[in-house]
């Protein structure tokens, strides 16, 4: 990944006043750093169109049904989309992830191997709280996965997926933007966030749509 080269491409991530400067500094540690997709659910067996029209910031969603017996409501994967890596010709996705339990980098070309049915969704706000969302998932790289999903916390030393979109939101806003569609106690997600609770939140729209 050539970060210095961003300027030259038209496609390349913007950088605003609010989360920029941190956003180009993890864009630099990246560089030193490549991203590398390990082991997945799902087997890495199945095929969907690449998506365009891709902004940073975007929520990224994922069906896989053996995680179907244990989450509830259909969707049960998210990551945020963080920026495109020219080197690799592909979109880089940061996620929490179970094993090894850590928010990692992926890339987008392997998140979607995983699921049945993908989608992703665009936050209804402005492009400066899109890339302070970024920014604050990449400061939390490296912390450990959070099994704790009857609950949640903006700032905390550990997240589970669906936890770590919702916080990046809610921080980069100041809280205006809760992506948790249920903010309260349900009998159905508890006092949790589940990738469903994002996908049904009114700040989300769909942008791409595909199941295999």
């Amino acid at each position: 990944m050539n970060i210095s080269d961003n300027n030259n491409h038209t496609g390349a991530v913007k950088m605003k006043k609010v989360g920029g400067i941190v956003l180009a500094f993890f864009l630099m540690a990246m560089a030193l750093n490549p991203v590398s997709a390990t082991g997945s659910k799902g087997g890495n067996s199945y095929s969907h169109p690449y998506p365009y029209g891709i902004e940073p910031g975007d929520v990224i969603i994922g069906h896989n049904p053996i995680s179907d017996l244990i989450i509830p409501g259909y969707w049960t994967h998210t990551g945020l989309i963080a920026y495109y890596d020219y080197d690799a010709n592909d979109w880089v996705v940061v996620e929490a992830w179970d094993n090894p339990s850590a928010v990692r980098l992926v890339y987008l070309s392997d998140f979607l191997k995983r699921y049945d049915a993908v989608a992703i969704l665009r936050v209804d706000t402005t492009d400066a709280i899109r890339e302070a969302a970024v920014s604050f998932a990449l400061q939390q790289l490296g912390k450990p996965y959070d099994w704790k999903w009857w609950t949640k916390e903006v700032y905390g030393d550990s997240y589970y997926c669906s936890e770590l979109v919702w916080a990046s939101y809610m921080a980069a806003s100041g809280g205006s933007v809760d992506l948790d569609a249920h903010p309260g106690f349900t009998w159905k997600y508890l006092k949790g966030v589940a990738p469903q609770e994002i996908y049904d939140d009114d700040d989300t729209y769909v942008i791409y749509y595909d199941s295999a």
